[in-house]
């Protein structure tokens, strides 16, 4: 619960001024923005060693890290151009894990979709709240709850929560990501 007070605390107040809620890049995720090079928070044998490999177009590299040394997220992703030797931050999303029970993060996404609600006052929301079924398993019982906000720029806000089925071996999360056009 500590953590996810400060989150709040964190959201609300990395952003200094209401205009500045218009950019993305104000954003921050365990202190990391859009266009920071991930090497000033990771090395890059660390960055090498936790790359992902689910997207099918090789554009872009995702890299997924856990560090206890995290605050507020138990696990942070990014994404980077590939062969980008400077490891520079096109999309970073945190992660808070809800072991076998989504009902609070629910109730932590429609906490955290009212602050953004108001810091972004100017930008359009996507929905209200959207619910999709997941195609990571057959039966289809993995559900993604989520809202998203557009920047002028084409950039995305999206808060989620993912409530995935016990085949699909996942475990149930609150998603905060970020991410460039």
């Amino acid at each position: 619960m500590k953590r996810l007070s400060l989150y709040l605390f964190l959201i609300l107040f990395s952003f200094q001024t209401p205009s500045q809620a218009d950019d993305i890049q104000d954003f921050q995720i365990e202190g990391m923005s859009i266009g920071d090079s991930a090497l000033d928070y990771f090395s890059e044998e660390k960055i090498l060693n936790n790359r992902a490999t689910y997207f099918k177009n090789k554009t872009y590299t995702p890299v997924e890290i856990d560090d206890e040394s995290f605050e507020i997220y138990d696990s942070v992703q990014f994404g980077y151009k590939t062969g980008d030797k400077n490891y520079t931050i096109l999309g970073l999303a945190g992660n808070i894990d809800y072991p076998n029970n989504i009902k609070p993060c629910y109730k932590k996404m429609d906490e955290i979709v009212t602050e953004l609600t108001k810091l972004f006052k100017n930008i359009a929301r996507i929905t209200e709240k959207e619910t999709k079924v997941q195609t990571i398993d057959k039966p289809g019982d993995t559900k993604k709850v989520s809202v998203a906000y557009w920047f002028d720029s084409k950039d995305v806000a999206v808060v989620a929560c993912y409530d995935y089925s016990e085949e699909s071996g996942y475990m149930d999360n609150l998603a905060i990501s970020v991410d460039t056009k």
